[in-house]
């Protein structure tokens, strides 16, 4: 464990872009440096030192890697390029949905929901959402008119058309 975490800090210094790490990295990481720990009671031996180094090198190699990998992640945001999924561990991916849906929020802009990430990733044109409000007709993006609508009513609309909906509350998407 102890190269693989050298492998991971060494290629993390050296590129710009934030290298792939396994899901459970940090919990086998963890896991690692629990062992490495001694008694303080136990004598000074040369084994006793070399762990205790070792220990000393984990921890500093852990710390500085989450620090590398944290102003990668920070600076993805604030230039609005999500870093790939794969590359991140779960516990990665928590932050960085948190890290930017605080910052837009913090700036005014609106967070968003899962829903429209879903939508978003979507390729798409038309969207099938149900309504939860009564809407009279409208005119899609495609320039066609839809409607009207009354709640429960289920409809396929233009992507455009359906995320304003979602955004206003007037509809959620329907996902299988």
């Amino acid at each position: 464990m102890y190269e693989k975490i050298y492998s991971a800090w060494e290629k993390e210094q050296k590129d710009e872009i934030l290298q792939r790490l396994e899901e459970n990295f940090y919990i086998e990481a963890k896991k690692f440096l629990e062992n490495l720990v001694i008694d303080e009671n136990e004598s000074e031996t040369v084994l006793v030192k070399l762990v205790k180094k070792e220990h000393h090198n984990v921890s500093f190699m852990l710390n500085d890697l989450m620090n590398i990998r944290l102003d990668k992640i920070l600076r993805s945001i604030r230039i609005g390029k999500e870093p790939s999924r794969d590359k991140l561990t779960q516990e990665e991916k928590i932050l960085y949905d948190r890290f930017k849906n605080d910052l837009l929020h913090l700036f005014g802009e609106k967070p968003l929901s899962p829903e429209l990430k879903e939508i978003e990733e979507k390729e798409e044109p038309f969207i099938l959402i149900r309504f939860l409000k009564h809407l009279p007709a409208i005119v899609g993006s495609d320039m066609k008119i839809y409607g009207p609508f009354e709640v429960e009513d289920i409809a396929t609309l233009p992507k455009e058309n359906a995320k304003a909906l979602i955004l206003r509350n007037a509809a959620k998407l329907v996902s299988f």
